[in-house]
């Protein structure tokens, strides 16, 4: 027999709406590392199993598993081929065992922040990750990373010249070649590099924008004088994600799909779908480089960078998970 949760459920669900877990899972017994994945919960009621031998409440729910990278898609989809992408579980289901058994622990746990002092147990799976077109995306996706790592070289090669001052790419390095030019791009373009010192950044920062008009990516590093080469590991994989997150803004513009309208907001800039989609593209670029797992990724950025997005930390919240929400 149902009853009703000491809190309201529709309150939790509220909640979990907007919140993304990161569940680190075995992809098979057999494999010895785990995969990433991300994943939303929904809250279905309370019911009595048994647990060491007492019946006692437990916490019902469904998890929906949501695509997030190249890996642990391919996961989702080979399950999906053999579960289903919609599946009941009771007591003795195998399906998607390990995302389950992991996901209880996990949902328990993270309930009793909300005074719920109940095991949680999930009663369905639904796959969200869909065949469609992800293998082309895909290639498409590497592609665009043999982009990415052109300009990024070409970055670090004037770098390591510690020469400070600006820079237009890719003439101040090939004589004959005055714009990067890819087809799959449909433009071409020119990079504004900008190398400055300064002793006010602890290490160093990068920024990065897009003039549509002028077909120009900007890019600026500030780097501590006091900095050795210790830093260029860690500088190269920023560049990757500012340069890619560049190009995906450079692909919107082009497919038409953006505006050209800037917002003094920095809550409606950082929420927007433009901005969001780019910001996902470059984690997601810097991710595949490291083999890290997004939200670190994401939330080291927004830790490091308060200064650049001015949002409250209730609005830092809200935009991370709208960029691991990879739907």
């Amino acid at each position: 027999m149902m009853e009703e949760l000491e809190l309201p459920i529709e309150r939790l669900n509220r909640f979990f709406t907007d919140h993304v877990f990161k569940v680190y899972l075995q992809p098979t017994h057999d494999e010895d590392y785990s995969v990433p994945t991300n994943v939303k919960v929904e809250l279905t009621g309370v019911k009595d199993y048994y647990h060491v031998g007492d019946k006692k409440p437990h916490v019902e729910y469904t998890i929906y598993i949501l695509p997030t990278d190249e890996t642990s898609d391919k996961w989702s989809k080979l399950y999906g081929g053999i579960y289903g992408k919609n599946v009941l579980i009771n007591t003795s289901s195998q399906e998607y065992g390990n995302i389950r058994w992991i996901m209880n622990d996990k949902l328990t746990d993270f309930l009793q922040y909300f005074g719920v002092e109940k095991k949680a147990i999930c009663t369905r799976v639904i796959n969200e990750v869909m065949e469609g077109n992800i293998n082309e995306n895909l290639i498409m996706e590497k592609k665009y990373d043999n982009i990415v790592k052109r300009i990024v070289n070409d970055i670090i090669s004037l770098y390591k010249t510690k020469s400070f001052g600006k820079y237009q790419l890719p003439d101040d390095l090939r004589e004959t070649e005055q714009y990067y030019d890819y087809p799959q791009l449909g433009i071409e373009f020119s990079l504004n590099l900008s190398i400055k010192k300064s002793k006010k950044v602890k290490t160093f920062e990068v920024d990065g924008d897009l003039y549509y008009k002028d077909n120009v990516i900007d890019i600026e590093i500030i780097v501590n004088p006091d900095s050795g080469n210790e830093i260029i590991n860690e500088l190269v994989s920023e560049l990757n994600e500012v340069v890619r997150h560049e190009i995906e803004h450079i692909l919107q513009y082009d497919n038409g799909r953006r505006t050209v309208k800037e917002q003094s907001d920095p809550f409606k800039y950082y929420t927007s779908k433009y901005e969001i989609g780019a910001q996902r593209a470059g984690f997601k670029k810097r991710a595949r480089r490291e083999k890290n797992d997004m939200e670190s990724l994401v939330r080291n950025w927004f830790k490091k960078y308060p200064h650049k997005h001015n949002l409250t930390p209730i609005q830092e919240e809200k935009v991370i998970q709208k960029i691991l929400l990879d739907k």
